[in-house]
């Protein structure tokens, strides 16, 4: 059984990852949401990029009410949910809007994403030994029901999280693969079924 599940639409680097670090992982398709036969885990992944035209499966599976439901249950039930970037240039995506700014409203949090390069010239708990964390962006107009984590040099929100039920939901705009430290922290609670 697997402590985290990836959500996205094929193979990804993020399994080789995990297995370095210890951790196990498996990669679930965004039709599997629905399955009674995907297994329970502590931690649900949406990695970067999931608006992109490519992998419109999963940002509009990600739109959908009755997934986000089940997402929500998870974390309510004591699951971590983590959704890195969109990184979002040009989308297909029916729940997308304009380049540079996208409200992640239609993924379940009232989150404004700003698209930007940022360079954080400091290290950070986030991704362990490095002097410089690379971010692909910043959220704004989010609610008082989220607690920044992590901010650029600017003062801006970089990764942020909030509490739902006995879990949490965890938004990052940092685009290098987070540190062992960090990911066990996440992985405490108890494995849900999703």
């Amino acid at each position: 059984m697997p402590d985290v599940i990836i959500l996205w639409d094929g193979p990804l680097f993020f399994e080789h990852m995990f297995e370095e670090y210890g951790i196990t992982s498996t990669i679930a398709a965004p039709s599997s949401i629905n399955s009674p036969h995907l297994p329970p885990a502590k931690l649900l992944i949406v990695p970067a990029g999931f608006t992109y035209p490519e992998h419109a499966i999963v940002s509009n599976a990600l739109a959908n009410e009755k997934i986000q439901k089940k997402i929500f249950n998870f974390v309510e039930n004591g699951g971590v949910f983590l959704m890195f970037s969109p990184l979002k240039e040009v989308s297909t995506c029916n729940a997308c809007r304009a380049p540079a700014v996208t409200s992640l409203l239609p993924f379940g949090s009232d989150v404004e994403y700003v698209q930007k390069d940022v360079l954080i010239q400091r290290e950070s708990a986030l991704i362990g030994d490095s002097d410089s964390v690379y971010c692909d962006g910043y959220f704004q107009k989010f609610g008082t029901d989220f607690f920044v984590i992590e901010k650029d040099d600017a003062g801006r929100a970089v990764h942020i999280s909030k509490k739902l039920g006995k879990g949490q939901i965890i938004i990052s705009s940092v685009h290098e693969f987070l540190s062992k430290t960090y990911f066990e922290s996440l992985l405490s609670g108890p494995k849900v079924k999703l």
